[in-house]
């Protein structure tokens, strides 16, 4: 080999190595902060006014070695209004009333509608972040397909029944699977399977209807 071309080759290489470290830490500059991520998520929510999404529900509970996973569906529109279908229930709420239909025992329970910070369900989190929460990077994960950014949650509230989240969340802003361990060390974890922004959902979407055979448990009046 010529020594000539053997500098050249040196040469290219030691350019090569220099381009893709500068690239890398430009790259890494590009990363967005928790904070930055958060804001992004929030900024998407409040031009959403509505949403369908279909997603799978994995239940771990270790006290008892027991484990479901069952796919659902949320519909939500802005005004607290959301609709939660899975095979085992149907929560409904017009941001007035709330019905909570199970199937297996025709049994519906109506009552006023209440917001309950320490209800674990699809729609608390994988729309927004609760602002009740310290929120870390975890990680990012780069690639052709997408680009996913890892959040950690922690609430502010020691007395919280909640006691962590992890989102992994798009680069499009949008939450693609939401992991929440409660204080009895269950942990459920929500998956987006597909999801459609603004398609234009009408109210009666949030309406319920009992069937004929249903029993009816009316909490409003007590």
């Amino acid at each position: 080999m010529r020594i000539e071309n053997l500098g050249f080759k040196v040469h290219n290489y030691a350019l090569i190595c220099v381009l893709l470290l500068v690239s890398s830490f430009a790259f890494a500059g590009d990363t967005p902060t928790a904070a930055e991520i958060v804001k992004n998520i929030r900024e998407n929510f409040n031009q959403t006014h509505d949403v369908i999404i279909h997603f799978t529900q994995t239940v771990v509970m270790p006290l008892s070695k027991m484990s479901k996973v069952t796919d659902g569906t949320l519909y939500l529109k802005k005004g607290n209004k959301y609709r939660i279908e899975t095979e085992d229930n149907v929560l409904v709420t017009d941001g007035k009333t709330s019905w909570t239909y199970a199937p297996s025992s025709k049994r519906i329970v109506v009552d006023n509608y209440k917001e309950d910070k320490n209800t674990i369900s699809p729609d608390k989190f994988l729309l927004n972040v609760p602002s009740d929460f310290y929120v870390v990077l975890l990680s990012s994960n780069f690639s052709d397909a997408d680009t996913t950014y890892t959040l950690r949650l922690t609430p502010k509230n020691d007395n919280s029944f909640i006691r962590s989240i992890k989102l992994v969340v798009s680069r499009n802003w949008t939450v693609r699977s939401a992991e929440i361990s409660d204080m009895n060390d269950t942990r459920y974890t929500y998956t987006v399977k597909d999801l459609k922004i603004n398609s234009g959902l009408p109210d009666s979407e949030f309406e319920f209807d009992p069937p004929k055979d249903a029993q009816i448990v009316d909490l409003r009046q007590h």
